[in-house]
């Protein structure tokens, strides 16, 4: 019946994202609606497992347990919201399109979450990452095309081609396609013809890109600029499909270790440093882009400190705290972007002065603030809770390089309060309109406060999702607390943590009542060193950018040798053929491929190893002909 369920909730986004693009009628989001009623009885039932296999006409195999079931029913969440909201809100873009493209990537939401096969799982990787995409383009504002080919080239780049890798690595591994699971890449690890490492990296890689985290977080500012406010949950649920993929194959598949936990932590506090952007951003947009990607840096530190503390009391704190976050940020980051969705609906940007917008509906401007402050820690809401027991753990401990990171990110947690309550300062001094409750509609008030409601009482009475919590990580044999005063209070660290929130707390406030200027100066030696990585993470795209154009480019498209130094973006190639592919272009690869057999029959080297390598060649030539023709 549950497996009905799912089929049925898939079935309903597929006619939806179909019905959305041909007629273009608001009515679709009504299946969206009740595809989101079958997805909160799937995520129910998949509390106590769910397996077998959906979709006659694309076999897939399901496996749902509690941490799947988790990140399944905060996504049916979303997509309930998302269908009462948007038949009110005005869309400034191609409505038909960015329908169609939102119900297809919930729809590859889903099977990401409930498939066990590693090759479904790419496949739905990939169309998330093409349906995102297509939302952003299809926006059209200002700077929508620039941003969705730097989105699309880093998830294809540094997402996909190392997912098909690992898929393909793991396929030699397991030698059968029906047991290409992470359950047969568990129990095959002996039989990888590569390290356990490089699947790390490959995994890592794929989860950093979806995720929005350094070195790949460039995208996020500008995508959530470009697109609508009321869609950017998509985007909220793929930064948390991120988080799901890695701890899924950190904690369930892959064996684990200290080193791999110091990596990911460090990558969550370098990620947290965008924080200090946010603060001298007037646009909203812009501005809570950033702390989202803290958010998920935050995230990720706490993912690495539960690998290094792995097995012990203090290590399931963080792992719980980790979970937290990720699902707490997509729920309250939901209703703030839902809030500045009802100033777009006046044809306006986000900004400072334009929120005021919102000041005279009282019960919307609540409930939205309720987000705002859950966003900035303050007791006893949502961020405040899960950095609470992401402190406790790393403070729980000796290990001071896990100390040195965890009191930074404390330091970085002072500036979403300063970001507030500097907001709310220049509000007062320089933005006067106001305007009435009334011009913002019903439906949008609705939905806003609803999803703020909901983040404010998961937040303050934390029993609600603690089976859930605790069930997630049960197969794991982790020590579990067993209620919420053992998981908060359960070790002494936990007070020290508290104190940390509160004298943080304290400084945010103080700094955020500081004129901005010299604010600024304070942190000139932060935004330096920002300047700097993002200059770094810049030259290295020009970089691989330069290389396609030059010597990918000319491979897969027919572009005469004069005219290649006259192509300097990616829209110049747009106007060349593709290259066929046919005998002449592989007969370079097949030539190399021959020396490499002889060359190894003399060696008398691993020809199994020979042969994986050679598949990992084809299948990054196979995605760059797709995606780039």
């Amino acid at each position: 019946m549950s497996l009905y369920l799912l089929e049925l909730a898939m079935g309903l986004l597929f006619t939806a994202s179909l019905v959305g693009l041909f007629t273009g009628k608001r009515w679709t989001y009504a299946l969206t609606f009740l595809s989101s009623l079958a997805l909160f009885g799937t995520s129910i039932e998949g509390l106590n497992g769910l397996s077998g296999e959906i979709l006659p006409f694309l076999p897939t195999s399901v496996r749902i347990d509690s941490l799947s079931a988790l990140f399944l029913l905060v996504l049916a969440f979303i997509t309930l919201a998302l269908s009462l909201y948007l038949p009110s809100y005005e869309v400034k873009g191609d409505f038909r399109f960015l329908t169609m493209a939102t119900n297809m990537a919930l729809l590859s939401a889903v099977i990401f979450l409930v498939t066990d096969n590693l090759e479904r799982l790419t496949l739905a990787y990939e169309l998330f990452a093409v349906f995102t995409a297509v939302m952003v383009l299809t926006s059209e504002t200002r700077g929508s095309r620039k941003a969705t080919w730097r989105y699309l080239v880093l998830t294809q780049v540094f997402g996909i081609i190392p997912l098909l890798i690992a898929t393909g690595l793991t396929y030699g591994a397991v030698g059968d396609l029906h047991h290409l699971t992470f359950e047969g890449l568990r129990e095959n690890l002996g039989n990888l013809p590569v390290s356990v490492g490089l699947l790390y990296i490959l995994y890592l890689s794929a989860s950093l890109v979806r995720s929005g985290a350094f070195p790949f977080h460039v995208w996020v500012p500008r995508v959530y600029r470009s697109l609508p406010s009321p869609f950017i949950p998509v985007f909220l649920i793929g930064e948390a499909l991120g988080v799901y993929l890695f701890l899924r194959v950190s904690h369930f598949v892959l064996p684990s270790g200290q080193t791999i936990g110091y990596i990911v932590a460090f990558i969550g506090t370098i990620t947290a440093f965008a924080t200090l952007y946010s603060f001298k951003e007037i646009r909203l947009k812009r501005k809570f882009a950033y702390h989202s990607v803290m958010d998920i840096g935050i995230a990720y530190f706490a993912l690495g400190s539960s690998l290094v503390l792995q097995g012990t009391f203090i290590g399931t704190v963080a792992l719980l705290g980790a979970l937290l976050h990720v699902l707490y940020q997509v729920l309250y980051k939901s209703a703030l972007f839902f809030g500045l969705g009802a100033i777009e609906h006046y044809g306006e940007d986000p900004n400072i002065c334009s929120m005021r917008k919102l000041l005279r509906g009282h019960v919307i401007a609540l409930l939205v603030s309720l987000s705002v402050f859950s966003m900035a820690g303050v007791p006893p809401l949502s961020s405040f809770v899960s950095k609470w027991l992401i402190y406790t753990a790393s403070m729980g401990t000796t290990n001071v390089l896990l100390w040195l990171m965890v009191v930074t990110i404390a330091f970085l947690g002072i500036f979403p309060l300063a970001s507030i309550i500097q907001v709310r300062r220049i509000n007062r001094i320089i933005c006067k309109r106001e305007v009435e409750r009334e011009e913002v509609p019903l439906a949008i008030r609705t939905v806003t406060g609803f999803v703020s409601l909901t983040s404010f009482l998961v937040a303050v009475f934390p029993f609600i999702l603690l089976p859930w919590l605790t069930g997630s990580i049960e197969e794991l044999k982790y020590p579990i607390p067993a209620t919420p005063s053992q998981l908060f209070l359960g070790s002494p660290s936990s007070f020290i943590a508290l104190a940390f929130l509160v004298v943080m707390l304290f400084l945010g406030w103080r700094i955020g009542r500081m004129p901005t200027d010299r604010v600024s100066e304070l942190l000139l030696i932060f935004y330096n060193m920002g300047d700097i990585l993002r200059f770094t993470s810049d030259y290295i795209m020009a970089l691989g950018k330069k290389f396609y154009l030059q010597h990918v480019l000319p491979v897969i498209k027919v572009i005469p040798k004069h005219e290649v130094p006259l192509i300097r973006d990616y829209d110049d190639a747009l106007d060349y053929p593709v290259r066929h592919i046919d005998e002449a272009m592989f007969m370079p690869l097949i030539r190399s491929v021959e020396r490499l057999a002889r060359w190894g029959r003399s060696k008398n080297i691993d020809m199994n190893a020979l042969i994986g390598g050679f598949a990992i060649a084809m299948a990054v030539l196979i995605v760059l002909l797709g995606v780039f023709a």
